[in-house]
């Protein structure tokens, strides 16, 4: 699923490759400098609990130059919706520092993050 977004700095997409991509020319410029970090080695992340009402994921990615879910959310969001219907649905995930946020999104679309988990108890 296009991103309207980038999934590195979070500003608006609006050239065809990078919605396409997820990515902006300037922040694939940026990361095509760094050769520890591979923007196409998306993030790796266990499902720890689903219910009707959410799925509460886990980082486990970040290392050796993978993505976080937090800098790979679209891509997150693209292959939870690959498995689980997500509409109606919410996502938390627990990051590689251990702290839960919500990836907020409208049927599977990466809208933005909100922090914490309130009123759900994971």
């Amino acid at each position: 699923m296009p991103s309207s977004s980038c999934c590195i700095c979070g500003k608006t997409l609006t050239e065809f490759t990078s919605v396409k991509l997820g990515i902006g020319p300037v922040c694939r410029a940026r990361e095509a400098t760094m050769p520890e970090f591979d923007f196409f080695n998306h993030a790796d992340y266990a499902v720890i609990k689903e219910t009707e009402e959410f799925i509460f994921i886990e980082d486990t990615g970040g290392n050796h130059g993978s993505r976080t879910v937090t800098n790979d959310a679209p891509f997150v969001l693209k292959k939870l919706c690959d498995e689980y219907d997500l509409k109606n649905r919410r996502v938390f995930y627990k990051d590689t520092e251990g702290r839960i946020d919500e990836i907020v999104h409208k049927d599977g679309c990466f809208c933005a993050f909100a922090a914490g988990h309130k009123g759900v108890e994971l």
